[in-house]
């Protein structure tokens, strides 16, 4: 091989792995603990998130995440890169959450796998899914808790794409 074509192929595997490095726009999350019996979180810690588990070892992904908020008030959702397996991430969280507070709604363990949790006034949904290479995704998407129009009514009228429909209690 010649000299030049040497450089020319050192020179593109170089700036390839530049462009991939320039890829990744996460960021560090510390691990977080559970509240003491005090209520005081211990440390290490992630101040903004003080009232989630945050696995050991998590990144950020700073594009796909969005707080809104602060403390045990926030709401949005927080994307993060775990280098544990879904089915480890998916224990972690299972085990993790109700010891921040966190009330089991539901579970689904799948390919992209589905806890949710109530806490006072906020639900939180959480998808485990796995990394190509290795690790898995965590989304994590907290909201209000709210109440459906027309919950705790005996009527209610719904429309939608089909047109109107009305139920009432059954006589």
């Amino acid at each position: 091989m010649t000299t030049m074509l040497r450089a020319f192929l050192g020179a593109l595997l170089m700036l390839a792995a530049l462009g991939i490095g320039a890829c990744d726009r996460t960021a560090r999350l510390t691990e977080s603990t559970r509240p003491s019996q005090s209520g005081i979180i211990g440390e290490p810690n992630f101040a903004q998130f003080n009232d989630i588990p945050v696995p050991a070892g998590a990144d950020m992904d700073l594009e796909r995440s969005l707080v809104l908020g602060e403390q045990n008030a926030w709401i949005g959702r927080l994307i993060m890169v775990v280098g544990t397996n879904p089915s480890k991430t998916f224990d972690f969280y299972f085990g993790e959450m109700p010891r921040f507070g966190w009330s089991p709604v539901t579970t689904v363990r799948a390919e992209t796998s589905v806890l949710t949790y109530v806490r006072a006034d906020r639900i939180a949904t959480i998808q485990v899914q796995g990394r190509t290479i290795f690790g898995s995704i965590v989304s994590m998407t907290i909201s209000p808790k709210g109440q459906l129009p027309g919950a705790g009514n005996t009527t209610s009228r719904h429309s939608g794409n089909f047109g109107s429909v009305t139920s009432a209690p059954l006589r």
